[in-house]
């Protein structure tokens, strides 16, 4: 992955382990794959790390025939056991998770994105943030909000975010990557701008939501 132009970096964080039972294990293994293989695909692609690869992830990934030599830089995947904290300048990092009031706007080649590796969000809600905020590292979620009207939740699986991230870096508009990637089930449809008094309305309902943005800030309202 050297030879590739795009030198974002996304971190999958998989210490989750003792939140997942073998069946979530197993998932999650699926989706690192998935991961990777959307990566070798990509015309340039991301600098796709795993951290913390140890455990029952590492152990269901080692089924896998071949996957230490999966080439996610271009030549071999360099697998971490080590955390992002161990590996990464603290200031670069931003764990992205649902439930912050932060938004990215732009991806930046100065920072690492860290998706947690953990299947069946819904059942640990706020983990993420509460992770991010232990360890006094930025926070952010995606853009969802600003473009998209959701029927369900906006708690995505951990290849939705990573094809996202990997979509914009490939050129993209977040609308667009936004509607390629999520799948039908989440009821996700473009959003239209409002007429001016629907604008008046919602800025009103909204001037409580609204925190900053990771980007290098600029004020938005809250999504996803």
């Amino acid at each position: 992955m050297s030879e590739s132009k795009c030198k974002v970096r996304v971190a999958i964080d998989t210490s989750f382990d003792d939140l997942m039972n073998n069946k979530d294990t197993n998932k999650c293994v699926n989706q690192l794959l998935r991961c990777y293989s959307a990566n070798r695909r990509a015309s340039n692609p991301i600098q796709l790390y795993f951290t913390s690869f140890v455990g029952n992830t590492k152990t269901e990934m080692a089924k896998l025939s071949g996957y230490t030599n999966w080439d996610v830089f271009f030549v071999q995947v360099n697998f971490k056991s080590e955390s992002y904290m161990d590996i990464f300048d603290k200031n670069e990092l931003i764990y992205l998770s649902s439930d912050s009031d932060n938004i990215i706007t732009t991806l930046e080649d100065d920072k690492v994105y860290i998706i947690g590796g953990l299947v069946d969000h819904n059942s640990q809600k706020g983990l993420t943030l509460q992770i991010a905020n232990d360890k006094g590292i930025a926070h952010a979620q995606l853009p969802i909000r600003e473009y998209l009207e959701m029927r369900t939740t906006k708690v995505l699986s951990i290849v939705h975010v990573f094809e996202i991230l990997l979509a914009v870096t490939e050129g993209s508009p977040w609308k667009e990557a936004l509607l390629n990637v999520l799948p039908s089930r989440k009821g996700a449809t473009e959003k239209y701008e409002s007429s001016a008094s629907d604008s008046e309305t919602e800025g009103a309902e909204n001037m409580f939501e609204v925190e900053g943005t990771i980007e290098t800030a600029t004020n938005s309202n809250k999504v996803y």
